[in-house]
């Protein structure tokens, strides 16, 4: 038996059916704040100050979650960096190099934290995620 399916029209154009079944932006920053939550064990901590110092914002059709602070780069890339004038990781201002030492983080204090805190979440915590978006969008993207 073949079906013709000629004729078929939606109600909404494709992009709004989209957006209705996955939240729209709003559903992209439920999820960016998902995210941020099941990230921060997974953040070096100094007071939580890292963590604590972050937007989540909807940028282009993407959750976005931005770290504020001024040494967040180094800490995700892991990598000691430095002045390149006094070879000092506590100088300000001044434009630091990379080293070829890797930072330790303070793993009695805060067991979980690493560089590419993102990547950590999302091998330890992708399933939770992933579940807590689904039942979101179960919910009607409320």
């Amino acid at each position: 038996m073949k079906l013709n399916v000629q004729g078929l029209k939606w109600n909404n154009p494709v992009k709004k059916v989209i957006e209705r079944i996955t939240g729209g932006e709003k559903g992209l920053l439920f999820l960016a704040n998902e995210r941020k939550r099941l990230m921060d064990p997974y953040v070096p901590a100094d007071k939580l100050m890292l963590a604590q110092h972050t937007q989540v914002y909807v940028e282009d059709h993407s959750g976005i979650v931005e770290y504020m602070s001024p040494y967040a780069h180094y800490q995700y890339e892991g990598i000691l960096y430095v002045s390149g004038k006094t070879g000092s990781a506590w100088s300000r201002g001044e434009y630091k190099v990379p080293t070829d030492r890797n930072i330790e983080h303070d793993k009695f204090r805060h067991p979980l934290a690493t560089s590419e805190w993102d990547k950590a979440m999302w091998t330890a915590r992708g399933d939770d995620l992933i579940q807590a978006y689904q039942n979101y969008i179960t919910r009607g993207a409320q």
